[in-house]
């Protein structure tokens, strides 16, 4: 709108998915982190309670942000988010016969609506699904297919009760299997926003003023550090994913692990 229609155009980056490549954070996602970790925190207490396996469905299309952090966060056993297809057998199956082997009762699996295998384990391990199952899916518009009309969530847990090696090694340690999906979809949306994002949006909207004051068009506000600054609507709504070297995913995979090793003997 502002670069073919000179239209006076400021923005503001309001996504809760965090996925805009010219902030550091965008605000409403700290809020939605919050939310969904305070979830899994919650159905942590009836896993617990019933020996239950939860996939807890978080929001999250193509980028895991929101999973990875509410599911680090609440100490999530399993994390899957876009940006790292999986493996069922290796990320899934064998995680939970050695969590079970090691001695804990309960697991709680994030993954993100938009988490999808990768082709070798589509191929090998998938009993409810197949390649042609997602090249039948609803194209968005640049021809690629909707992974979330998957229902991934559910689609883990259908596979999972399908896994007769699976329920075996729970039975000989003494745990019944029992394996639910919960999806927190729109709800992440709503509640009590967090005092950080009342803050930041707050400065957004100043910062936005200002440029509007001052006749600065095609711009977003931007955090950058602890500081508010402009950058260019081309720059600043570019899409942003975890890469492979953030921190986070090295936290998430030592996690895993440390899950299930500190109860060996």
């Amino acid at each position: 709108m502002h670069k073919y229609a000179n239209a006076k155009v400021v923005g503001v980056p309001k996504t809760i998915d965090n996925d805009l490549q010219g902030t550091h954070y965008t605000f409403g996602f700290w809020s939605a982190v919050q939310l969904a970790s305070n979830t899994l925190d919650n159905l942590t207490t009836t896993a617990r309670s019933h020996q239950r396996v939860f996939i807890v469905e978080v929001m999250g299309r193509d980028a895991g942000f929101l999973t990875m952090y509410s599911g680090i966060s609440a100490g999530a056993d399993i994390i899957l988010i876009p940006e790292t297809p999986f493996n069922l057998e290796r990320d899934i199956i064998d995680v939970l016969k050695k969590r079970v082997n090691a001695g804990y009762k309960y697991h709680i699996i994030a993954t993100s609506e938009g988490a999808y295998p990768n082709i070798e384990s589509l191929n090998r391990d998938f009993k409810t699904i197949s390649k042609e199952t997602i090249d039948k899916l609803p194209k968005d518009t640049y021809g690629n297919p909707l992974l979330v009309k998957l229902n991934m969530s559910q689609i883990i847990v259908s596979e999972l009760n399908l896994r007769d090696d699976l329920k075996q090694e729970f039975q000989k340690n003494g745990v019944d299997f029992e394996c639910r999906s919960v999806v927190l979809g729109h709800t992440m949306r709503a509640g009590t926003p967090s005092c950080f994002d009342r803050i930041l949006g707050l400065r957004f909207g100043l910062a936005a003023m200002k440029l509007v004051l001052n006749n600065e068009f095609g711009y977003m506000v931007s955090l950058q550090g602890n500081k508010i600054e402009k950058i260019p609507f081309a720059e600043g709504v570019k899409k942003k994913y975890i890469t492979p070297d953030n921190d986070k995913m090295e936290l998430r995979d030592l996690l895993v692990k440390i899950r299930y090793l500190s109860k060996q003997k």
